[in-house]
Order: C-alpha cells, then sequence, then structure tokens
C-alpha cells in the first residue's frame, strides 16, 4: 500500500475528502450493539486528543444522521473515543472515522454486533471521565426518540449504571399526588452536589424523569440529605432505576413496590408533627401546575394543596421590637400582577425592600414601599405618633404564573444582608372576594388618581374581569303568561331590598297603561331567591299581573343585570327601572314612551324623579369638577321644590339617571348596551348616557312624568361598596374614559330647548363596554359655576 493515498468519497449531497495514512496508524475499533439500530464504536489512541468533527462512513459514503463522538481520557495518558451510530445492515462492510480529512480508526461490520461490556469500556477511567461517557449515552439517547424506547438499549444502560453502583439504594412511595402522580422520596450524600439530570431506566425504555429533582438542605447525622420526586405511578415499579446525574457525579437508586395504601399528598404534608420545607412545597406545586397544563386532576391538586395545607401567617408585631412588618393581604391577579398590602413600622431605617416568591418559585422585588398611610392599629401598638405612616399598598407587575397562586411568602430586607419573614393569609377564594379585598384595603381619601391609576386599577380590573367570566345563565322563573307583543320591556334589577316591590306592583296593577308593557326582575342576591319567588307568586295571583324573574348566579352588578334582562325582553322599547321607584300616577309609561318617539334623534328620556318629601331628586344629570378636579355625576335642581319653575320644562339635558331611563332596543344595542367594567353600582348609567351622546343621539328630560325614588338603598346594604374605595374607582375609570366629552358637554348651554349638536369627541362602538379614548382629568380643578345649578351633591 502506497504511505498515502486519496479518495474522493462522493454522495448525493456532500463530498467527503478523507486521508487514509498507513494502516498503522489507523486505530482498529471495536463495534457493539447498542440496540436494534445503533452500535457504539470504541478505539484506544495514545497520540493528542481528537479535535474537531469525527464523520463515520461505511464503505465510502458518510452514515446518516445521527451520530456522535466523544473522546475521554485514559488513567494511562492514552484516549478513548467512542462513536455512537446506525446498526451497519451490510455485513462485511467497512466502518471508517474520519477527522480533519483523515481516517483515524476503522472497523469491520459483523453480521451481529457483540453486546457492550460496560467493565471493558469504562476500565481504566476517572470518575470523571466515567461520569461523561454515561452522559454520553443518556444525551443520545435524549434526542433519539427511536433509541429511548429501545430495549436493548435500556439494558446496555442498566448495565452500565450498575457497574458503577452496584447496590442502589431505595427510592419509595411517600404520598399520592394524584391518581397518577407519587411522591417518592429518598436520600443523598450531602457532598453529591447540584442535581443537574435525573433518568429513569425501565426494562423497555430509558428516558428523562418526568419532574427535576428536589434535594433538600437541612444534613443529617449520617451526612445525608433528603431527595424527593415527583414521578408517574406506571414508572414507580420494583426494578425501574432513577439514576441521579451530578456535575462530580452519579447517583443510581432503584424504585421498591409501591405500598397499597399511601396517604393523601394534603395528608402527607399537612401532618401536624411535619414541618415541610418551604423548597419542596414550592417544588410540588410547580410540578403540579406544570402537569396541570394537560391534567385537570393535578390542576385540582395545586387549589387543594393550596387551601388544604396553607402556610402559617408569620409578622412581627412585637411593641418590644424596633422593627415591625406584616404583609395583611397579598393577591395574584391572574394577569401576571400581584397587589400587596401590609404596614412596616421602621423608625430607626433599617429595611430596605421587600422580596416577595410565589408558590411555584417566581419572585418580585419592591425597592421601596411608594404609597404609605397611616395605621392606627399599628400606631397603637408600637405606642408612636398616629402620622406615621405604616400602612402601604403595591402592585407588582409580572409574568402569568403557570396555575393560580393563592398564597406567596416574603422577606422584608434589612440593610445588612438579613432578613425578616411574613406569610399573609390565604388570598380570598373567590375573584369577587379578592376584588373586595383590594378595594377595601385602602382607606377612601387616600385614593388618589397615582393610586388608583398605578395600584388600584391594575388589580382591580383583572379580578373583577375574572369574578364576570364565572357568569352562568340566569335561571328564569315566568309568573303567568308574557304578553306576545310588549311596547316596553320593563326591566327592575334586584339587590337585597325588595320591601318597595309591594309599592311599585300595586302602582303598575291599577295603571292600565301597563297593561302592554313586560315585566322583567333581575335578581343579583341569589341567595334572596327563594323568598322573592315566594313574594311575586303571592303579588301575582293578588294583581294577576304576569311577570319573569331572572335570578342571577351570584352579583354581578347593575350593568350585568340590566343587560340580562335587555337579552331576555321581548319589545322594542327598553326602560331600565329601580325597584325603589314608584309611579306618582297612572299613565306614565305612554307619556314617557311619546316623549322618546317625538323628536326624531332621541337616544333616551328620563323623567322628573322626587324624594319622599316631594322635593326634587332628578331633573337631568350634568357633569362637574369637585375642589381636588375629580368629574363626578350631579343631577339638576336637587333639593329644590317640585315645581320649581326650571325643573318644569322639557328640554335636552347631558344626561339622565338611570333609576329610570327609557330607550329604543336599536339605539341600545348600537352603544353596546351598559358597561360592566364598573364595581357594584355606580357611573354605569352616566356611562350609558355619554355612549349615547357619543353616537350622536339626543337625551331629553320630560318634566311631565313624575316618579319617587326613594335614593340609593340597595347599594348602602353592600360592604364592598361602603367599606372601600370603589366610588373612587368607578370615578376615576369613568373620567378616565369621559373626560374629554364630559368636559365638551359642560362647556355647553343646556338652557335653550333645542337639541345641541353632536359631540366632536367620543369612542368608536363595536362590543358592549368598548373602550373610550383615554383621557386624563384637565389642568384647571375647579368646578363649573353654571346658572340653575343648585345643591350638587353626589350621587
Amino acid at each position: 500500500m502506497r504511505s498515502a493515498r486519496r479518495r474522493l468519497v462522493r454522495k448525493e449531497r456532500m463530498t467527503v475528502l478523507a486521508v487514509l495514512p498507513t494502516s498503522a496508524s489507523i486505530a482498529p475499533a471495536q463495534l457493539s450493539a447498542l440496540g436494534d439500530d445503533f452500535v457504539l464504536a470504541s478505539w484506544e489512541s495514545d497520540g493528542p486528543e481528537t479535535s474537531g468533527r469525527v464523520v463515520p462512513s461505511l464503505d465510502g459514503e458518510e452514515v446518516r444522521p445521527p451520530y456522535t463522538t466523544l473522546s475521554v481520557r485514559t488513567s494511562w495518558g492514552g484516549q478513548r473515543v467512542l462513536s455512537i451510530l446506525r446498526t451497519p445492515r451490510k455485513p462485511g462492510a467497512t466502518a471508517r472515522f474520519i477527522a480533519q480529512g483523515r481516517v483515524i480508526a476503522e472497523a469491520q461490520a459483523e453480521p451481529e454486533s457483540p453486546d457492550l461490556d460496560p467493565a471493558f469500556l469504562l476500565g481504566s477511567l476517572d470518575a470523571t471521565a466515567r461520569l461523561r461517557v454515561v452522559r454520553f449515552l443518556f444525551d443520545f439517547a435524549r434526542s433519539t426518540p427511536s433509541l429511548r424506547s429501545d430495549a436493548g438499549f435500556a439494558g446496555v444502560c442498566r448495565r452500565m449504571v450498575l457497574e458503577l453502583s452496584p447496590t442502589p439504594s431505595p427510592v419509595t412511595a411517600r404520598a399520592t399526588a394524584t391518581d397518577e402522580l407519587l411522591l417518592c422520596g429518598g436520600s443523598l450524600s450531602s457532598g453529591f452536589g447540584e442535581v443537574t439530570g435525573a433518568v429513569i431506566i425501565t426494562p423497555g425504555a430509558v428516558g428523562p424523569a418526568p419532574f427535576e429533582v428536589c434535594v433538600g438542605s437541612t444534613i443529617d447525622r449520617r451526612g445525608r440529605t433528603s431527595m424527593d420526586l415527583l414521578v408517574d405511578r406506571a414508572l414507580c415499579l420494583p426494578g425501574n432505576l432513577l439514576v441521579l446525574l451530578g456535575r462530580n457525579g452519579l447517583a443510581c437508586r432503584a424504585f421498591g413496590a409501591v405500598p397499597p395504601t399511601l396517604p393523601a399528598l394534603t395528608e402527607h404534608l399537612g401532618t401536624p408533627k411535619r414541618d415541610t420545607p418551604l423548597a419542596l412545597r414550592q417544588y410540588i406545586l410547580r410540578g403540579l401546575a406544570q402537569r396541570g397544563r394537560s391534567d385537570a386532576t393535578a390542576a385540582a391538586a395545586v387549589r387543594e394543596l393550596q387551601v388544604l395545607v396553607p402556610l402559617p401567617k408569620r409578622q412581627v408585631a412585637d411593641a418590644k421590637r424596633s422593627i415591625g412588618a406584616s404583609l395583611d393581604l397579598a393577591v395574584p391577579t391572574g394577569d401576571g400582577g400581584l397587589f400587596l398590602a401590609g404596614w412596616v413600622h421602621d423608625p430607626h431605617g433599617l429595611s430596605n425592600g421587600l422580596s416577595v416568591q410565589t408558590p411555584f418559585g417566581g419572585e418580585r422585588r419592591l425597592e421601596v414601599l411608594e404609597h404609605r398611610f397611616p395605621r392606627e392599629d399599628v400606631a397603637k401598638l408600637f405606642k408612636s405618633d398616629h402620622a406615621d405612616r405604616s400602612g402601604f399598598i403595591a402592585y407588582l407587575p409580572g409574568a402569568p404564573e403557570p396555575a393560580a397562586s393563592l398564597q406567596v411568602h416574603a422577606e422584608l430586607l434589612l440593610g445588612s444582608g438579613g432578613s425578616i419573614k411574613l406569610v399573609p393569609p390565604l388570598r380570598p377564594m373567590a375573584p369577587a372576594d379578592a376584588r373586595a379585598a383590594v378595594l377595601g384595603s385602602l382607606p377612601p381619601h387616600f385614593a388618589t388618581p397615582h393610586v388608583l391609576e398605578t395600584v388600584i386599577g391594575p388589580a382591580v380590573a383583572p379580578l373583577h374581569a375574572a369574578h364576570m367570566a364565572t357568569r352562568r345563565e340566569p335561571e328564569m322563573v315566568v309568573f303567568g303568561k308574557r304578553p306576545e307583543n310588549p311596547t316596553v320591556s320593563v326591566i327592575i334589577p334586584l339587590y337585597k331590598t325588595l320591601e318597595f316591590l309591594r309599592f311599585q306592583l300595586s302602582s303598575f296593577a291599577t295603571d292600565p297603561g301597563m297593561d302592554e308593557a313586560e315585566l322583567i326582575f333581575v335578581l343579583d342576591s341569589p341567595e334572596q331567591r327563594d323568598e322573592l319567588v315566594h313574594m311575586l307568586h303571592g303579588f301575582h295571583g293578588l294583581y294577576g299581573l304576569p311577570m319573569v324573574l331572572l335570578v342571577q348566579s351570584a352579583n354581578y352588578g347593575y350593568s350585568a343585570a340590566n343587560n340580562a334582562g335587555a337579552a331576555a325582553s321581548h319589545a322594542r322599547k327598553l326602560l331600565f327601572l329601580n325597584s325603589d321607584v314608584i309611579p306618582d300616577r297612572p299613565g306614565w309609561l305612554g307619556d314617557l314612551v311619546a316623549a322618546l318617539e317625538e323628536r326624531r334623534g332621541t337616544g333616551a328620556v328620563g323623567p322628573k324623579l322626587l324624594f319622599d318629601d316631594d322635593s326634587l331628586q332628578h331633573a337631568g344629570l350634568y357633569f362637574d369638577r369637585d375642589v381636588r378636579g375629580r368629574w363626578f355625576n350631579h343631577h339638576f335642581f336637587k333639593g329644590m321644590p317640585r315645581d320649581f319653575l326650571p325643573a318644569c320644562r322639557a328640554r335636552s339635558v347631558p344626561g339622565v339617571t338611570g333609576a329610570c331611563l327609557l330607550m329604543s332596543r336599536t339605539a341600545f344595542e348600537a352603544v353596546g348596551g351598559f358597561c360592566e367594567d364598573y364595581v357594584i353600582g355606580d357611573f354605569e348609567d352616566s356611562d350609558l348616557c355619554l355612549r349615547i351622546r357619543g353616537a350622536g343621539l339626543d337625551i331629553r328630560y320630560v318634566p311631565s312624568v313624575e316618579l319617587y325614588h326613594l335614593e340609593r338603598r340597595s347599594i348602602s346594604k353592600h360592604q364592598g361598596y361602603t367599606r372601600g374605595v370603589a366610588s373612587e374607582y368607578n370615578c376615576w375609570l369613568h373620567a378616565r374614559r369621559w373626560s374629554a366629552l364630559m368636559e365638551e358637554l359642560t362647556a355647553r348651554d343646556w338652557d335653550e330647548d333645542s337639541p345641541p349638536p353632536p359631540p366632536s369627541l367620543g369612542p368608536s362602538f363595536g362590543p358592549p363596554c368598548a373602550p373610550a379614548p383615554a383621557s386624563q382629568p384637565q389642568s384647571d380643578p375647579q368646578p363649573s359655576r353654571r346658572s340653575g345649578r343648585a345643591h350638587r351633591k353626589r350621587r
């Protein structure tokens, strides 16, 4: 053979140019079977370590991928080269291995390659090299699906691992996480270090463990630490091996038989004497959340574990200590945001920010507690000045979590690097309760526009949306036969207050003008369902009035109740009427309908409303700023006598109250109905009026129709409204959307009875509550001073 010859190997897509040196410089390689489809070629070399890509070929043609090569140093100073390639199908074929254009090793394919000898393969290798070889096999299997499910390859891996660890320690099942998932555990040497990978070997397959391994931080007297693993029940079979790979070594564990009875995960972790490490708790929740994306049972387990085994509340509230803190409320908002409320008493300035961790390992940092306010309870505890602003609220944006976080834990960071651990109670379960907790976390007079914009608003909006998303179709109860072609559908939302129905229904029953009306009641407090059904059944028997009752599944607010009533109604005209509005005389509905039809382009009409002492409650609605520049709704001539002359003239007005508002179905649907973004019940009617105005339609006040209104009796019974900043939130949201249009409407002269021109500002209308242009309040905070406005009070 010549000392050097060149062979050009041509292939369909590539050309391999190999230089064949003397036969003495070509290392003989040995081929060993790695299952059915792959072989391992190995050879020894005492030359320099092989560098660059090693390309295998068969009879001069490069083999098809996948293939890979590893070179490790031996204890005698040489190198052992390993190459995995597809099994040659042609007996006697010559396998050559080419590096940098030269053939460095070759082997003759046999009809059947011998089984791999782990002792020979790993012999004369140190611990680091052995670990590299095992990783080499596992890494190739990870990228080659056919190899992972090859029983022959699984056998090779088993022999290889047992060569390194002949007597594996046990890993045992400890608890049932779901029907298909178990929590298993064992131990590791404290010197093992970080676990960088976990592989499970069964008789027929090799694959990564379904979840990472959780290694404890506490070292016992034997120098060992705990190891826990979530794993599928189907993998927890006797004889299966768990292989843990670390940066400095390998550990093998053998699964044992699963006991016939295992405690549930909540029982296992909730044992009074068991102090579950926080890292293990987070590991379990993170794993269950991961599986919960495709398994409803695992998703339910995430919630159950947080609810049934909560972390105990933790705070520092000792008057003898110079610093104290509590995290009273932590509400993940579902869109990645996190709302916090609590207090920090730190007169010496020792704290250096707040770190919050979710159950799934996410961390948020709050460097400065910006939004502070006094807490009388904290001032009393520490006997400090009541002006000490210990209370705080904060909103931290972030990425959505893999599942709903119901409880977080936190650390108040100290300048020295130490910390004070804080754990809040579970967040309220229902979105409505969480929304109420956020709204109730701040005294109303501290709800500045900046706080509403940056803290309250971002937290409340997704919680409110989540609550509204829980709606189901309301239950319908029909009393009598519904009118076939009603002229008007009268929609009356009900919440808590039912005592005025007997007065309202008795006036309807004695009014011939109500014969063609359709009465629809919408109950927003479903706990009163049986009481109301009994009451309406009695009124139907007494008066013979046909009625429809819609029972909402929960309290979704004034807008949702009206929209539900409109969706179930049949008439071409819709009258939205409060349950505490009582007509003064018969015939009022026909007069209101006539006023709506009198002028083309009228979008809505509203009547004169009276207090029970005959003073004016409403003669049209207008908008004005308070001394702080905030927009509020006001009623013309409120508190003036019933026959006050300016209030006795029909005219266009900026808006009318939703306590009694008539409009056509066409207009209602065109503007998208009532906006459901407002909380509890405030500003929805003026929002609707502004949508009507924005659509270029007129709104008219009809003084010839008079009704009594016992104002705001229902909303006063809602604790979420009376004890929090719901009104301030609604006011802010209303002004944010409509400030520009309200400014334009306020600048007009409403004394003349002529329809004003359509506004130049307003939203484009699409689906319900399409957002209006965001507008900040104008710089001039002074309220308007227009003639004819008396007794300016909030609604």
